[in-house]
């Protein structure tokens, strides 16, 4: 709790104090009135896919069957345009808002991001529902990745995951577009660090606040006075070699479904990664560790259980107008079975791509994934999960293992 007050207190008095420093001189100059700029992008992709194993609700509803099997899709994918409203003080301070809005029409909510933003030579501030460090200033495979991006992209459209197992390169607690003050510090020979503080995880916006909670269907723990730092260091050598380097952790206290669930675990998890590219290739990695993060306080110590582990990897060769990706995923974690057996649950995946450029802004690719996924306690947790979430009349679905195999031929449009 007490690093969490320091930051917001940190990060509310350089948004609060370092602007009044220059408050002498707020007018703005009539010849740099803020400025509107429109920007936005989408893909059509044509999906075909086949899983081994589908997920169905009871063994003996056949009515109750979820997900796909195998077959052929249309899908738009990351749809949205994006209002950037920007000035600049005759200080040379800049500021704005922007608002992006999301084109995907089976959402209710059309808004993506809003955030106000403030930037000087002391650095930059974001204040509202946005992306915080541990998303933007990491390094990794998925830098390399093409198509829709792999295990980034939107696979869960036609991918059945096996329960329990690990298939993200977001750290447990990530808060994605959650309402939070990010403060971004200035580039020093290379090197920047940033921080994020969010309250409540799952609160965006003006929606009501529920913090004893959690608003999801089906309800699972989230954080509150999540903290994620992250710091980076980019250099171009004078041969034409450029590396980057990141670190990010997450630590938030965590909250149980709702009140009187089981006590989870507090959040502490981080991840390291990189960048590199010479020429026409380029290399990327990343590894994370998410510890215990949220996990029950009921079960036994001694079984090592964990909230998982992962690394990525991406490699790509680009020639002219255009580029061949290829990615590999490898992410693992300690289950528990029945009676609290350990089991290892393991997902591994790998990826080849193809994009070509048409034009600025307009190409089209071609990407295949494969997918393997296993956890032989997935009916022992979800019977757990399920027998927390008997009171709020929900429960978990369990998919015990799969194997995935996708196909993308897509377009994409970014303007």
């Amino acid at each position: 709790m007490i690093r969490s007050l320091f930051a917001s207190t940190v990060l509310l008095s350089t948004a609060l104090l370092t602007v009044p420093a220059h408050a002498a001189s707020f007018s703005t100059s009539a010849l740099e009135l803020p400025t509107l700029k429109i920007s936005g992008q989408t893909s059509f992709n044509n999906w075909f896919f086949d899983n081994k194993r589908k997920t169905v609700q009871k063994d003996d509803d056949v009515c109750g069957r979820k997900k796909y099997g195998r077959g052929q899709l249309f899908t738009v994918d990351n749809s949205r345009i994006k209002f950037l409203v920007s000035g600049k003080l005759d200080t040379g301070m800049e500021y704005g808002m922007a608002i992006v809005l999301d084109g995907n029409r089976n959402k209710d909510k059309i808004v993506r991001e809003n955030y106000i933003f403030f930037e000087g030579t002391w650095g930059k501030v974001f204040l509202g529902d946005t992306y915080g460090v541990q998303d933007f200033m990491a390094f990794g495979g998925y830098d390399e990745w093409g198509g829709t991006g792999f295990m980034e992209g939107p696979l869960d459209r036609v991918v059945n995951f096996t329960t329990g197992t690990l298939h993200s390169d977001d750290l447990v607690g990530d808060t994605s577009r959650a309402t939070k003050v990010t403060y971004v510090s200035p580039r020093w020979k290379g090197i920047q660090v940033g921080v994020s503080y969010t309250p409540q995880t799952q609160h965006i916006g003006e929606a009501k606040i529920s913090s004893q909670t959690s608003p999801d269907d089906p309800k699972e723990p989230f954080g509150a006075d999540n903290v994620a730092g992250g710091i980076n260091f980019i250099h171009k050598f004078s041969n034409g070699f450029y590396m980057a380097l990141s670190g990010t952790a997450i630590f938030e206290n965590a909250r149980p479904e709702y009140h009187g669930a089981p006590k989870r675990h507090h959040t502490a998890a981080f991840a390291f990664g990189g960048d590199f590219r010479y020429a026409d290739f380029g290399f990327g990695m990343e590894y994370g560790n998410n510890g215990r993060s949220r996990l029950s306080v009921d079960q036994p110590h001694r079984h090592k259980a964990n909230a998982g582990e992962w690394i990525n990897l991406g490699l790509s060769y680009t020639w002219g107008s255009t580029k061949f990706g290829t990615g590999y995923y490898y992410g693992w974690r300690n289950a528990l079975g029945k009676h609290y057996k350990p089991r290892s649950a393991k997902t591994r995946a790998v990826q080849a791509s193809i994009d070509q450029k048409l034009a600025p802004g307009l190409g089209v690719y071609l990407e295949y994934s494969h997918i393997e996924m296993s956890n032989s306690a997935a009916r022992a947790e979800a019977a757990r999960a399920t027998q927390v979430l008997s009171k709020c009349k929900q429960s978990i679905t369990p998919t015990k293992s799969n194997k995935a195999n996708v196909f993308i031929i897509g377009s994409r449009l970014v303007f």
